[in-house]
C-alpha cells in the first residue's frame, strides 16, 4: 500500500512538530508535495487528521504560502 499525497504532508507535518519544528528538510518535503499535487489534494482529508494530530496550525501556515 502506499501513502498518498495527503497523507505523506501529514507524517511529515507531525516529524516536524515533534522534532521541535526545526527541521528544514522536512518543512519543504511539505511545501514541495502542496506545489506538485496542490489540484488533486483532497484538502478536508488533511484538515480533518490535522486536527488529529495537533499539526493544523502547521498546515494552514502551509497551505497560506509556506512561512516557515
Amino acid at each position: 500500500m502506499f501513502a498518498g499525497p495527503e497523507d505523506v504532508i501529514l507524517a511529515k507535518l507531525e516529524w516536524y512538530r515533534l522534532g521541535g519544528e526545526v527541521s528544514e528538510r522536512q518543512w519543504r518535503d511539505v511545501l514541495g508535495v502542496l506545489k506538485v499535487c496542490a489540484g488533486d489534494l483532497d484538502l478536508d482529508y488533511p484538515r480533518r487528521w490535522a486536527a488529529e494530530l495537533n499539526v493544523e496550525d502547521l498546515l494552514e501556515r502551509a497551505l497560506e504560502g509556506g512561512g516557515g
